[in-house]
């Protein structure tokens, strides 16, 4: 059986449904079996709509509506939106387009996002520096790449297709001369997705309070009483070895203590959706910690950077499961809050601490009322300005 009718099958089972509608297809023996390496479930749904996309450049209309939704200051289009927009597909198309939207249902499904997201998938235009002014591309005759399986920091070769669905090796360090379309995750919904997922499910494990209503994150948008806040005024990032083909990284910061009032970690997980390059400052003046929810006036917060393979239900359980037998273990003290941060380190997928760049840094003990001036974290990765910041009611 060739990879991709095993990719196929393996991703029909994940979601729980029969992939008898895409297997009856006739499957082109050109889709060749991938470079070596792990991969999952992801990984491969990336790969098989890579192609599909590929083959449907083909198709005048197809063509069309990408070069519509990819236009002006337009970077990527959700491959769902982008489908629902061709008119009159040719037989190639339609069949490429039921395989995409099945391929995005199972992702979701996979990633446990499918109740917080519409779509994952996501086609996107990378262009060279130098060439932002230029004429536009003629769509139909660029390759279509994706993200390797693996470690970043192991890859040389980036897979591409052109559109006979044939592959073309290009180089994973060096960007490319001419633009490439990239089909990929989008890492931004994928991220508020699965934020909101891990949130949820922190609170339901009773390891997150509910915290200070802040409609409009203004002074007035308070009903009673003054609330004590850490800012994050703010911060650079001195890792700048992401390839080409990952695109602007997307930052998440789990901040974690004790709880005020009984023997259990707060965690809160909080998306950073402006950090999106290394040596580059960001001013975000973004609310991190706020108070009433730490006990001893203490927290840590520590960076990680989005993975598309995260299954955030396995995220949370990891997390809640690490954290609670830390404090089962330990009494409620100063020094718990230390033992928190590693039990969230331990908590995260193993790969994500062996040369590759999802694990940002880690700043400890955090402590309420104090200004931190570009203050570095233990891996020296990270640099932040921190302050008091005090929301005051009406």
């Amino acid at each position: 059986m060739q990879f991709i009718q095993k990719a196929l099958l393996t991703i029909a089972l994940a979601g729980g449904a029969s992939a008898s509608a895409i297997a009856a297809d006739r499957l082109s023996a050109e889709y060749s079996e991938p470079r070596g390496g792990q991969t999952t479930l992801v990984d491969q749904a990336k790969r098989y709509s890579a192609w599909n996309v590929a083959r449907m450049l083909d198709d005048p209309q197809f063509v069309k509506a990408l070069d519509r939704r990819l236009a002006g200051d337009a970077k990527a289009v959700m491959l769902g939106t982008l489908l629902d927009d061709v008119r009159q597909p040719d037989a190639q198309t339609k069949a490429s387009a039921d395989k995409l939207r099945f391929l995005d249902q199972r992702v979701r499904e996979h990633k446990a996002v499918a109740r917080d997201a519409k779509n994952l998938l996501e086609v996107r235009l990378y262009t060279p520096r130098g060439l932002e002014t230029a004429a536009r591309p003629d769509m139909s005759k660029l390759l279509v790449a994706y993200a390797p399986a693996g470690k970043r920091s192991e890859w040389s070769d980036v897979e591409a297709f052109d559109h006979l669905g044939q592959v073309q090796l290009l180089d994973a360090r060096t960007p490319p001369a001419t633009p490439v379309l990239i089909v990929g995750i989008n890492a931004r919904e994928d991220m508020r997705a699965g934020m909101a997922y891990v949130n949820r499910a922190l609170r339901d494990a009773g390891l997150q309070s509910a915290p200070p209503k802040l409609a409009a994150k203004t002074a007035s948008s308070l009903a009673t009483g003054d609330v004590d806040t850490t800012r994050l005024d703010r911060i650079t990032l001195a890792n700048s070895q992401e390839p080409w083909i990952s695109g602007a990284a997307e930052i998440f910061a789990v901040v974690s203590g004790v709880q005020p009032d009984q023997a259990k970690a707060e965690l809160s997980v909080v998306d950073m959706p402006y950090l999106d390059y290394a040596n580059t400052a960001y001013t975000p003046n973004q609310i991190m910690v706020f108070w009433s929810s730490y006990r001893y006036g203490a927290a840590n917060i520590q960076l990680f950077e989005h993975d598309d393979n995260t299954n955030y239900k396995d995220l949370a359980v990891a997390l809640s499961q690490s954290v609670s037998a830390i404090l089962g273990v330990f009494a409620p003290s100063y020094a718990v809050i230390g033992q928190v941060a590693t039990a969230i380190l331990q908590a995260m997928p193993s790969g994500w601490f062996s040369n590759d760049d999802d694990y940002v840094d880690s700043f400890y003990t955090i402590e309420r009322g104090r200004t931190y001036d570009n203050y570095r974290g233990a891996a020296n990765n990270a640099t932040m300005t921190l302050s008091p910041y005090l929301l005051r009611a009406q």
